[in-house]
């Protein structure tokens, strides 16, 4: 299974009650590129945990915004960039192992 399998990419504009999320999710992607300053400030604490429930499962979750609205996130300014921050840090843990 190719790394693009494992990840789910999500904008803040899809029903996201709707998604189904499989043992073979690994990663997440957030979109917020089209989300203004005031939307990504009432969704940040969101976004915060997760992550946080995300930090010992080999698991990813990058946010892809023009606002750097917290420095413990992974926010990158766009979709390219958050698919190669994941494939970097796959092949951290990688080397790690």
């Amino acid at each position: 299974m190719n790394l693009s399998s494992k990840i789910l990419v999500f904008r803040f504009s899809d029903n996201v009650s709707d998604l189904q999320i499989t043992s073979e999710v690994k990663h997440f992607i957030a979109d917020l590129s089209d989300v203004n300053l005031e939307v990504v400030n009432k969704v940040k604490e969101k976004f915060i945990n997760f992550d946080k429930s995300l930090s010992n499962k080999d698991s990813s979750f990058v946010v892809v915004s023009e606002f750097s609205f917290d420095d413990d996130l992974n926010i990158v300014p766009t979709l390219q960039e958050a698919y190669d921050f994941i494939e970097m840090e796959e092949m951290e843990r990688e080397l790690n192992n």
